[in-house]
């Protein structure tokens, strides 16, 4: 019994992640789709502009 509580308490603390290790990746992932679409609409636009 000893041994679980020491276990616990040694979880309890444990350093917790913080956002940025939580959800790092998918932010950057986010934010590099959110750029490839702004580039391919620009890429659109400024090719119906050209177009007429």
């Amino acid at each position: 019994m000893e041994t679980v509580l020491d276990d616990l308490a040694r979880v309890l603390r444990a350093q917790q992640p913080g956002l940025r290790e939580r959800y790092g990746a998918f932010i950057l992932q986010l934010l590099a789709n959110v750029a490839t679409g702004l580039a391919v609409g620009l890429g659109f636009a400024i090719g119906h502009a050209i177009a007429g």
